[in-house]
């Protein structure tokens, strides 16, 4: 969970809550709007974001906007003095708002529909458009995507790839909705669950491809190597 509030001490305390709550729970907690967005996309993994409305320089509101505009499709917590902003939070899509100060009992009533509101995803996927047919792909067969020039490749798991003239943004926005996907390039998404391996600069896929991690994406491979301890305990 990402908190970002300008007042340090009621971030803290926020993270403190959460740690409490009998939730296995990871908190990274920011003062400035600027430095928790450039966190959100560093590779983290961010399921919610709770923003505080009122801060200078980026509120919540618009550290909210921002983000979404850039592709993150987490879900926003609003932390605020007033529950009048109902308008604000439907334009972003935000989950929900915590009013200030926070109750334990609040904070594990709002991380407990967070944790409901996750859905299966096991029969999950992909409609594709693409000559001369078009296709529905689970998400689990997936291997990765690559989008070269303005077209993109879906390629699967069996060694077939299907290509589409959807934008790389489109197809983004339903994988990465997945737990199991992860974008490690401005051009590539990978399904952890099909890695063989990681280094500092590359994935190697179980079908052999290599997958480049550029450095705007410095804590992939962190996450990465998580999913995979998790996936072979």
């Amino acid at each position: 969970m990402l908190i970002c509030d300008d007042k340090k001490n009621e971030a803290e305390q926020l993270a403190t809550l959460m740690k409490t709550s009998a939730f296995d729970i990871q908190t990274y907690s920011f003062t400035r709007g600027q430095d928790a967005y450039e966190y959100v996309f560093s590779g983290a993994e961010i399921d919610a974001c709770f923003l505080d409305i009122i801060m200078p320089d980026l509120n919540g509101v618009t550290l909210a906007q921002k983000l979404r505009d850039s592709g993150y499709h987490g879900e926003i917590v609003f932390l605020t003095t007033s529950n009048d902003f109902a308008r604000q939070s439907y334009q972003v899509k935000a989950f929900d708002y915590l009013l200030k100060p926070p109750s334990p009992e609040n904070v594990k009533g709002v991380l407990l529909a967070l944790v409901n509101s996750k859905k299966d995803t096991s029969r999950e996927g992909l409609v594709i458009k693409a000559k001369p047919l078009t296709s529905f792909i689970l998400f689990r067969n997936i291997s990765h995507v690559e989008v070269i020039g303005h077209i993109v490749y879906v390629r699967l798991k069996n060694g077939e790839e299907i290509k589409t003239y959807a934008t790389f943004a489109e197809i983004a926005s339903r994988l990465l909705c997945d737990s199991r996907f992860i974008q490690c390039h401005r051009s590539y998404i990978v399904n952890m669950g099909d890695i063989e391996s990681v280094t500092a600069k590359e994935v190697m896929m179980k079908n052999g491809m290599k997958v480049p991690i550029s450095r705007g994406f410095s804590l992939v491979k962190d996450k990465m190597l998580k999913w995979m301890f998790e996936e072979n305990k």
